[in-house]
């Protein structure tokens, strides 16, 4: 299926709050209209483990990207040339979309 939306989610030592974020993508109707790709840079926690357990998980929307350790600017420079969606929006892995906001986003 078409990927409307691509999102970028920049993360560095999130682990707490990361899977929250993912999930509020994840778990909503729209995920199959939706690429998630998470930036590690460089976390020294289990950031870059919890990301790629939901890439594993959902192989046809998430993604993960792992770079060393730059600033916020260039987990979103990594990012953008592997970018499949119509459109663009970067959530911070300490944030996450109302499913319901998302699905009629996408629609």
């Amino acid at each position: 299926m078409k990927k409307v939306l691509s999102v970028i989610i920049p993360t560095y030592n999130m682990e707490s709050l990361l899977a929250q974020s993912l999930d509020s993508l994840v778990g909503s109707p729209a995920i199959d209209r939706v690429e998630v790709v998470v930036v590690n840079d460089g976390s020294r926690d289990g950031s870059l483990v919890i990301a790629t357990h939901y890439a594993e998980r959902y192989p046809n929307s998430v993604r993960v990207i792992d770079k060393p350790n730059g600033n916020y600017g260039s987990t979103i420079n990594a990012a953008l040339p592997t970018l499949r969606g119509e459109f663009v929006k970067v959530l911070d892995a300490d944030d996450r979309f109302d499913c319901a906001v998302l699905e009629r986003a996408v629609d």
